[in-house]
């Protein structure tokens, strides 16, 4: 009874020291958040010209078809 006590102590121990560590969020390099960001950025500029482009064309079909 003694040995099955400690055995479950001993492996409920083990457990809460490792569980911490597993449940802990992986920390990102700085560098590869650094690229990641650059590269959200990046795709936020080429939508972002491509929309201003899109409405200026609209914004000139407008002026030539009133005229």
């Amino acid at each position: 009874m003694f040995k099955t006590t400690a055995r479950a102590a001993l492996c409920l121990a083990c457990l809460w020291s490792v569980t911490p560590a597993l449940a802990a969020p992986k920390e990102m390099p700085q560098g590869k958040r650094d690229e990641m960001s650059m590269k959200d950025t990046k795709h936020e500029v080429v939508m972002q010209r491509k929309e201003n482009k899109e409405a200026n064309k609209n914004v000139d079909s407008l002026i030539t078809n009133r005229k």
